[in-house]
């Protein structure tokens, strides 16, 4: 018997409160020597807010993120520059060309953590290239001698839990 097809809910934005709530709580968790804000921008630039934003220690370079992310955390830690987390969130199954949007983001702007999440799950190229064919390497966007690199964490968002099905996760290594 087939199994039937997940529905995603009518509207990504319906996504985001309970993915903010989920984002907040990891990195607080995480970070518990640091402040954490997490904002929802799915129509400002990320360099646009930063402009406005009245906190962090950001590296050079933040002028030039054009760029917009459904949901964006900040790490601010005492001793060093400000960390960013992104989460892409879709409503869709996921897609090459959602995993490329993110990773060209990714790159820019060189985040602590980037999530790309739907609760509806992976197109059949996306798990055909990522688990048949093992290219994790085209999820890294980042990379420091002597450090794991930096990796998009793709995932299926669970509704009924509001969290990440960790079951379902490829990338993050070191996560």
């Amino acid at each position: 018997m087939k199994t039937p097809e997940k529905v995603g809910p009518k509207s990504v934005m319906d996504l985001y409160p309970d993915v903010c709530q989920w984002l907040e709580n990891f990195l607080k968790a995480r970070f518990r020597q640091s402040e954490v804000d997490v904002h929802i921008l799915p129509h400002t630039p990320i360099s646009r807010f930063i402009s406005t934003y009245d906190r962090g220690n950001f590296l050079g370079g933040w002028h030039s993120w054009n760029i917009k992310v459904d949901v964006v955390g900040f790490i601010h830690h005492v001793d060093k520059p400000t960390d960013l987390v992104l989460v892409e969130c879709k409503n869709t199954k996921l897609t090459l060309a959602h995993l490329s949007q993110l990773l060209g983001y990714s790159r820019i702007a060189r985040p602590l953590y980037s999530f790309l999440i739907s609760p509806v799950g992976f197109s059949r190229s996306l798990v055909s290239l990522l688990q048949e064919y093992h290219r994790h390497d085209v999820l890294e966007y980042h990379s420091e001698a002597g450090k794991l690199p930096r990796q998009l964490i793709i995932a299926e968002w669970e509704m009924a839990t509001r969290h990440l099905n960790r079951h379902t996760m490829i990338g993050g290594a070191g996560l």
